[in-house]
């Protein structure tokens, strides 16, 4: 080996021996770094909470969005237990009337101006048009000493007073001017006979079920026309008997328990309620649907990490607007219970208060994961730090 072979070899074992102790001295240096991430990590932590909480907390714009919340739901409360207030059957209830009058407007554009006598299991076309009330609602009889049901009780015996067997059974009963009763397990029809204003409607003798249902099912293929007439009549009918004090039983009620027995539940839970809870909810959930989607519009990557960041503060919104209708809504009813009005009780937004533990249950859960991903991720990116600049060590030849 010559002298300069000798002194390039030298030279090039002194460059890398520089180079080790500069990447030894980096990873020295990075070791304090991470020694000093550990040993301040409740610090770290800290900071990256309450940078998490800065960035979710709601400003002035988000406060709008939760009043505007707020206001809807509540309203939506309001009128919703307005439109289904417990009133008497009768004049003056301003559901029934305003569902007599969209009746009246639907049923008259089937009129054909025929004027029809009826007959044996037969209504016609203008009977059904004209006539307010529905044959199953009779309670009055030719011979008095034959008794089916007493009074109101004619709801929890009657078929047709059942809110999805009645699409068939008071259906029928309007096309063919009967009566059909359920005393469990037995089902009985009778006629129903009118005055001559056809007015007054009396239960008269035994009628065949079977035939009632044969008879109105004929009249699909040659009087259509008074098979949607009954129908309107018959949806119509039941809405106006939901938000009354008897109430519309559930569905299949009379068909598994006695019509006293049937009485008293829909004291406690009838199809009104069902109704109620459900068009309730489904409301509440639009609502939180709209704000959602309108808050969300107002999304800045400029300002927010991430879409999820700024999607927890859509879901505060919601949360703190659905849960404060619904803790105003439950102490309105607890005060006026209170203070003697047990009606109030029916006041309570269950359809929403369902919705606000559905999110609270959801929402929290999406809240933490998220900032658990940005808290833990941010402290395993300060732990990673940035890459290494490590030289590499040059070959021997």
């Amino acid at each position: 080996m010559s002298l300069d072979e000798l002194r390039a070899k030298r030279k090039k074992l002194k460059e890398n021996s520089d180079i080790t102790l500069h990447n030894m001295e980096i990873i020295a240096d990075e070791s304090y770094r991470v020694a000093n991430v550990a040993h301040n990590s409740k610090q770290y932590l800290n900071d990256l909470e309450n940078k998490f909480e800065e960035q979710t907390g709601l400003k002035s714009t988000d406060i709008a969005f939760l009043f505007i919340a707020v206001a809807l739901q509540c309203a939506r409360i309001y009128l919703i237990n307005n439109l289904t207030e417990i009133e008497k059957a009768g004049q003056g209830n301003k559901n029934e009337d305003f569902l007599h009058d969209l009746q009246n407007k639907l049923l008259k554009k089937l009129d054909n101006g025929y004027v029809l006598n009826a007959s044996k299991y037969y209504a016609p076309l203008n009977q059904i048009i004209t006539g307010r009330g529905v044959p199953y609602d009779a309670t009055g009889y030719l011979d008095e000493n034959f008794k089916l049901f007493e009074g109101a009780n004619h709801r929890f015996a009657t078929l047709g007073h059942d809110p999805i067997l009645g699409l068939i059974f008071g259906t029928a009963n309007i096309l063919t001017n009967t009566i059909t009763c359920i005393k469990t397990p037995i089902i009985t029809t009778n006629h129903v006979i009118y005055d001559s204003q056809l007015k007054n409607p009396r239960i008269g003798m035994f009628a065949l079920t079977s035939v009632t249902l044969t008879k109105a099912a004929e009249r699909l293929n040659n009087d259509l026309s008074s098979v949607v007439a009954a129908i309107i009549k018959q949806i119509i009918h039941i809405g106006t008997d939901l938000y009354t004090p008897c109430g519309i039983q559930l569905p299949g009620a009379n068909l598994v328990l006695s019509n006293t027995n049937v009485e008293i539940l829909t004291k406690y839970i009838s199809t009104g309620d069902i109704v109620k809870i459900g068009t309730s909810a489904s409301f509440s959930v639009l609502i939180n649907t709209i704000i959602s989607v309108l808050h969300m519009l107002m999304y800045d990557e400029k300002i927010y990490s991430s879409r999820d960041i700024y999607n927890v503060k859509t879901k505060k919104i919601i949360m703190y607007s659905n849960l404060i209708a619904s803790t105003s809504n439950i102490i309105w009813a607890t005060a006026n219970m209170a203070v003697g009005n047990d009606a109030a009780i029916k006041k309570i937004d269950i359809g929403g208060l369902v919705v606000t533990i559905q999110k609270l249950t959801t929402d929290t859960a999406f809240i933490h994961q998220v900032k658990e991903e940005f808290v833990f991720g941010g402290f395993n990116k300060l732990i990673q730090g940035e890459k290494l600049q490590l030289k590499e060590i040059e070959q021997w030849d």
